[in-house]
């Protein structure tokens, strides 16, 4: 999501580190960033001066349920299971917002 050269070969520069997702939304909104991020995050965090733009030629990003093999459990099991046997859900690419 995030490459660190252009298909050209030029670098890319980094901006100022975030360790929080939280973070990451605060620097955007100060214009002390950019950041591409997944369809998602434009219906479950809105902030009033940030807007999200469409990258529309961006493949889409998949997740996956992970977990330390030295955790499992029952509760843990039931859970994947479940998640297993709804399958995958198709995420609305939603509209940009402001």
């Amino acid at each position: 999501m995030l490459p660190e050269h252009t298909p050209g070969g030029r670098h890319i520069s980094r901006g100022p580190a975030a360790r929080t997702f939280h973070e990451i939304l605060v620097l955007v909104a100060a214009g002390a960033a950019v950041r591409p991020l997944n369809a998602h995050v434009t219906r479950y965090y809105t902030h009033p001066d940030i807007t999200y733009v469409p990258i529309g030629d961006a493949p889409p990003t998949e997740w996956a349920l992970v977990w330390h093999t030295t955790r499992d459990n029952p509760s843990l099991r039931a859970f994947v299971e479940t998640a297993r046997a709804l399958g995958s859900r198709p995420m609305d690419r939603g509209t940009p917002t402001r």
